[in-house]
């Protein structure tokens, strides 16, 4: 989640939008943005997926190499 977050904050800062107003836009609270901000994790992905939608970001799941045990 930390990466999400990060981007999730340098988005709404460069569109110049204060953590209250994103709230207000998406129905979810101050302390939660500034939890996902700071990469706390969340198993409210409904809601981070929301933050993404209104910013305008995309996320993308890809599979990470995984190492079989012989």
């Amino acid at each position: 989640m930390t990466n999400t977050g990060r981007a999730i904050q340098y988005t709404r800062k460069s569109k110049k939008i204060r953590q209250s107003d994103l709230a207000d836009i998406t129905g979810t609270s101050v302390k939660f943005i500034s939890d996902v901000e700071r990469g706390k994790e969340t198993i409210q992905m409904d809601k981070v997926f929301v933050l993404l939608r209104a910013l305008g970001l995309k996320l993308y799941v890809t599979p990470d190499s995984i190492e079989t045990e012989k």
